[in-house]
């Protein structure tokens, strides 16, 4: 676990792309709801999936203050 000077804990790449991930499914999930389109729910619920998994596996939590 890297620690910054501040005595903080440093974000890992997997955790931002882990957000990064989250947002785009959020995003794509506003787009379905507006245009009624079936396949974007489903990339929706892929990114969300993966996002979250991806997030775990970065121990994402384990970075909060």
């Amino acid at each position: 676990m890297d620690v910054s000077d501040t005595g903080h804990v440093k974000a890992n790449m997997g955790s931002w792309a882990a957000v990064y991930i989250l947002i785009a499914g959020f995003v794509l999930g506003t787009l379905a709801l507006i245009l009624g389109s079936v396949p974007l729910w489903i990339g929706t619920a892929v990114a969300l999936v993966v996002g979250t998994g991806l997030g775990v596996a970065s121990r994402i939590m384990e970075q909060a203050y």
